[in-house]
């Protein structure tokens, strides 16, 4: 009778030893399985922002020129539609870049002309801000650009 129990208790301990096993295995086969599933939804992610950049940024950006235009108009009605184009732009995550003044800063400025620097202190910096420069999110859209203090 001793042998029968002995016998059940080895039985159960390699039972028990294979049910380990079995949940160890699956235990691992669920975190593959969910790192698997987050590197997917990071890949879905970027291909979506890839996608929104290749077909909201150009329209975006035509809004930006139209915008330009609009600000060169002094009544009321320009007005309105300048800050409802404002607002569509801020929507879809643009946004117009701070105005930067002092030194000339190549990486989100572009110089389109010249003005003569009263002051050798002034030569390299901002005179002035022809166009806004806009962004969306970490990107640079468009530089604003300006005119620079340069050397008579």
């Amino acid at each position: 009778m001793l042998n029968v129990v002995a016998d059940a208790v080895d039985g159960l301990r390699d039972e028990v030893a294979a049910l380990g096993d079995q949940f160890r295995r699956r235990l691992l086969n669920d975190r593959e399985t969910r790192r698997s599933v987050e590197e997917l939804h990071q890949e879905l992610d970027h291909t979506r922002k890839l996608a929104e950049g290749r077909t909201v940024q150009p329209l975006l950006y035509d809004l930006v020129l139209l915008l330009d235009r609009v600000e060169r108009e002094t009544d009321p009605f320009a007005d309105s539609v300048r800050a409802e184009l404002s607002t569509v732009l801020e929507k879809y995550g643009m946004t117009r870049m701070p105005i930067e003044a002092g030194v000339f800063n190549p990486a989100t400025q572009e110089a389109v002309g010249t003005v003569p620097a009263l002051s050798p202190d002034l030569v390299g910096h901002v005179a002035r801000i022809v166009r806004h420069g806009y962004a969306m999110g970490p990107r640079l859209i468009r530089a604003q650009q300006v005119l620079v203090h340069a050397a008579e």
